[in-house]
């Protein structure tokens, strides 16, 4: 999978196989973004099936979701139309294909009654 992240003036990109990837300016995370807008260990992103989820390690800048500003230490969805904003400037953008929206849909049609 692909992920990348914009800002401004820059778009970083990451390949991996891995279903955790922590995201940050030092330089043992997987993806390394070499800013000063970055904490150390920003954040991490993790994937479960056609699950997302991203959690605040503790930045200083902090993450947003769709304008909301996430806890620390909490996992929290991400899904396909969100705007996940990293550092008050970056924006996460998903993996093509990667949607809790369609999964949860498939989950409601599959609970909805048989009609007669």
């Amino acid at each position: 999978m692909k992920l990348r992240i914009k800002g401004k003036d820059n778009i970083f990109s990451y390949d991996t196989e891995n279903d955790t990837i922590n995201i940050g300016r030092s330089s043992d995370n997987d993806f390394v973004i070499p800013l000063d807008d970055f904490s150390r260990k920003h954040c991490q992103v993790t994937f479960k099936g056609n699950y997302a989820f991203i959690m605040d390690c503790g930045s200083k800048n902090g993450v947003a979701i769709d304008g909301k500003k996430i806890e620390p230490n909490r996992q929290y969805p991400i899904y396909a139309n969100s705007q996940v904003i990293l550092a008050n400037l970056f924006e996460f953008i998903l993996p093509d294909g990667t949607s809790i929206k369609d999964k949860i849909k498939i989950e409601l049609a599959l609970e909805e009654p048989k009609k007669r």
